[in-house]
């Protein structure tokens, strides 16, 4: 499963950063990350947790992936970080499609909200998404 790990974290991330419209609100290249910057521009979006189970069907191997993306967003208030979080879901929602060794069954969120933090500087947005996929046959 790790290299199927790799393999949808990879073309998640890579769906994301070349969308026109998540580059229309976080730039482009887009900035969304896997912990490659320790001081990235705001806005940005990282990827947080990515947790995999077993669950395969009709005899296919095959895995649940939760990815959980923070968003981080400094101007623009609460609508500018809505808008984020919605081109992002426009992508995730829309993927699908063979990969190298899996084919991706469903792709959907689960999550989404935005919030002030604590010291009411910035947004912060929480996007959690499920992705079934299976091996490719």
């Amino acid at each position: 499963a790790a290299g199927a790990e790799a393999e949808l974290q990879m073309a998640v991330l890579d769906a994301l950063r070349v969308d026109t419209g998540v580059q229309d609100v976080l730039g482009s290249p887009a900035r969304i990350f896997d912990g490659e910057t320790d001081a990235p521009l705001f806005p940005y979006v990282e990827l947080e947790r990515h947790d995999v189970r077993p669950r395969g069907s009709a005899g296919r191997a095959g895995q649940a992936h939760t990815i959980t993306f923070g968003l981080r967003s400094r101007s623009g208030g609460r609508a500018d970080a809505v808008r984020i979080l919605s081109a992002l879901r426009q992508v995730i929602d829309g993927l699908g499609g063979e990969l190298a060794t899996q084919t991706v069954i469903l792709s959907q969120t689960l999550y989404a909200d935005v919030m002030r933090t604590p010291d009411l500087r910035e947004f912060r947005g929480v996007l959690r998404v499920r992705i079934i996929t299976e091996e490719a046959g």
